[in-house]
């Protein structure tokens, strides 16, 4: 019997440290992942397979996005990659506020996009799902930016990602992202 609980105890710990040890880099990236279940009920959608809940986007030079492989061993979508794509697109996601500002100088607060990726890799949706902003037009140019992204293509299933944006005029003031 003792030997059966030290089994069981060794699988536990072995079981907890591979899920700490797999998160660190996403938690390096500030990427909260989602299990299955709670991105699809998040997301009315019971198709995700898994999800990401990334941390706000600014419009700014960002962090810099820890190295990793672009699909995990198991077959997701690596969240850096994720991240790094998003990233490449801020100099159109700076476009769209630099407009909506020209409109309404002061426009500040927070968009929500939601995007549904499938496993081939390619956004097949992708919406404005909350924020502060009332803006529509600005939230639609938003998400037709971010849906742009072709993500590659992962065993694992169909992806969903909810990316909070962070919009500040002052964000615009400062140097735009290397390569922009």
């Amino acid at each position: 019997m003792t030997t059966l609980k030290h089994s069981i105890l060794s699988l536990t710990i072995g079981l907890f440290s591979a899920l700490c040890i797999g998160g660190c880099a996403a938690d390096a990236a500030g990427i909260d992942e989602k299990t299955t279940a709670e991105a699809a009920s998040e997301s009315g959608n019971a198709k995700s397979d898994y999800g990401y809940e990334m941390k706000d986007l600014r419009l700014v030079a960002g962090e810099a996005v820890p190295a990793a492989d672009a699909v995990t061993p198991d077959g997701r979508v690596a969240p850096e990659e994720v991240l790094r794509q998003a990233n490449a697109k801020i100099p159109a996601l700076r476009a769209c506020y630099a407009e909506a500002l020209k409109k309404e100088p002061g426009l500040s607060g927070k968009v929500i996009v939601r995007m549904h990726v499938e496993a081939s890799g390619a956004v097949s949706s992708s919406r404005v799902s909350g924020g502060s902003i009332g803006d529509a037009a600005l939230g639609t140019c938003l998400a037709k930016e971010l849906g742009s992204m072709t993500l590659p293509a992962a065993t694992k299933g169909v992806l969903e990602v909810i990316f909070p944006i962070e919009l500040d005029p002052a964000d615009l003031t400062k140097g735009a992202p290397a390569g922009a």
